[in-house]
């Protein structure tokens, strides 16, 4: 899996490198470490000065893009750019000129009246642990430019930061590490000072993220009241939950409440869970989730194998002792996985970046890092093909034998409704499970947000599709009436015996 995740990694270094490849001629280093050399005048070498530091020509290359927040490119006019960074000074970036700050209500840098004091000291976290007061206009070459048009000032206990020795700054409560190309500085008056103090601005998380989270929580919450009669409904209904198709539907329909259930609770409530109950609920959802993922891969092995018995004129019939067999896989490896991920989380032996990451930044595996797909996204994209390769094995079968009356007469008996059922339910939750492994994938790329959130939501709602695939049915509604009837009947004949003693 490691294997695979590297490849996948490097792939999309190398989708993201071609995309800038035609925009830059010639750069030799990372774009967070130049300056913006338009309106400045070469020397006669063709060297350039910026903050007392010499950019030598070769150090200068064209550029027809720019970097703003989170690292997204926009394609802009040809300039030139120096390699400024690092020589021996690392760099910070100011959001606006000396002798201006930026104003977080008319989102504009603003003239700094005169005769006001900037306090340009500042703690910073050297790579030894310890801190150091440093006058940040000396200590570092000086960038500027803003990430983004809406600035926020970091302020507060949410947004605790500090400033690190090269230049990088640290999010205390996300764990977060953004470079120049996410952040700025700018004097700030606070209400205690009569001075202005140097102050880190970011820009704020897009709405179109929360608003795509909050669809998906409700989605999700909409798919367990669909779910919960659904799985009754199976459960109590005789006819329904007599065959081995109808214990794995059960089984499921479980698994997808559960995990549903615990997400939806945790993004809807907007409580802020203490670390062991954050930790404890995200393994609970992995739990549920895998398991998820298991007995969908069950339905399709079960649906194979009994087509194989078709071939010899029975169907495979020892339910109870295959239906052991099929729990003991479904909640046994998701059990598996989840004590993996447990240890994975807990051990010294595995690096950070390898971790699963539950509790980080959310009471699930931390997506941010490509370390969940070891975990999550790889083992089921793998299910998920295999399912993919059962259908297709499945069809070419059936393709074999159109030919053949009495065959496709015994498929049709015993077998087409199942495989009807069972090719709905992969079109439905199968495709939306592959679409949200490939929405994880390229969750790098700004597009993809809109691209997937259709699918996303779509995956959410599974409950709805399930109650009108497995519950609207006419065979189901009929034995729903009948065993209505059935309990009708019974109740008549007990109150007739209690009459007549």
């Amino acid at each position: 899996m490691l294997s695979i995740k590297n490849v996948i990694i490097f792939l999309l270094l190398q989708v993201k490198r071609l995309q800038l490849a035609p925009l830059t001629n010639g750069a030799l280093c990372p774009f967070k470490d130049t300056i913006d050399l338009s309106g400045k005048r070469p020397l006669e070498n063709g060297s350039y000065i910026h903050e007392n530091v010499l950019i030598s020509r070769t150090q200068v290359a064209e550029y027809k893009f720019r970097l703003y927040f989170g690292n997204n490119a926009r394609e802009t006019e040809t300039h030139l750019r120096g390699c400024v960074c690092g020589k021996p000074k690392m760099c910070v970036k100011l959001c606006c000129r000396h002798d201006e700050f930026y104003n977080e209500y008319t989102f504009r840098c603003e003239r700094i009246p005169k005769d006001t004091k900037i306090n340009v000291y500042m703690n910073i976290a050297m790579d030894s642990g310890k801190k150091q007061r440093v006058n940040i206009y000396q200590r570092f070459v000086l960038q500027m430019g803003r990430p983004c048009q809406y600035l926020e000032y970091l302020l507060g206990d949410k947004d605790l930061w500090e400033l690190k020795e090269n230049g990088e700054l640290f999010i205390s409560r996300t764990g977060d590490i953004i470079d120049t190309v996410s952040y700025c500085l700018s004097p700030y008056w606070k209400e205690d000072s009569k001075e202005l103090q140097l102050m880190a601005l970011s820009c704020p998380i897009l709405n179109e993220a929360k608003f795509s989270l909050a669809l998906n929580t409700y989605a999700m919450a909409i798919s367990v009241i669909f779910l919960v009669p659904t799985t009754l409904i199976y459960l109590f209904v005789g006819d329904l939950s007599r065959d081995i198709r109808g214990k794995q539907l059960i089984s499921y329909f479980i698994s997808l409440i559960g995990a549903y259930s615990i997400f939806s609770f945790i993004n809807i409530s907007e409580y802020v869970f203490e670390d062991f109950y954050c930790k404890l609920l995200g393994i609970s959802s992995y739990f549920f989730f895998t398991s998820t993922y298991q007995w969908l891969s069950i339905l399709c092995y079960d649906m194979l194998l009994n087509f194989r018995h078709l071939k010899e004129n029975s169907l495979y019939r020892r339910h109870t002792k295959r239906f052991v067999y099929y729990s003991s896989y479904g909640w046994g490896t998701a059990l598996l996985f989840t004590l993996i991920v447990i240890w994975a989380q807990l051990s010294d032996k595995v690096p950070d970046k390898f971790k699963p990451g539950i509790g980080n930044e959310a009471c699930w595996l931390d997506t941010n890092q490509w370390s969940s797909a070891i975990y999550f996204y790889w083992p089921n994209l793998i299910i998920m093909l295999v399912n993919v390769a059962i259908f297709f094995s499945l069809s070419l079968h059936i393709y074999r034998i159109k030919h053949d009356v009495a065959a496709m007469k015994l498929t049709k008996k015993f077998f087409g409704e199942y495989c009807v059922i069972i090719l709905r339910l992969f079109i439905v939750m199968g495709i939306s499970w592959i679409m949200d492994i490939l929405s994880f994938c390229l969750r790098d790329f700004e597009i993809s947000d809109y691209v997937f959130m259709a699918t996303d939501v779509c995956n959410a709602l599974q409950g709805v599709f399930i109650f009108i695939i497995f519950v609207l049915k006419h065979n189901v509604i009929q034995a729903i009436r009948k065993s209505c009837f059935r309990g009708d009947f019974i109740a008549v004949n007990s109150r007739e015996r209690a009459t007549s003693s």
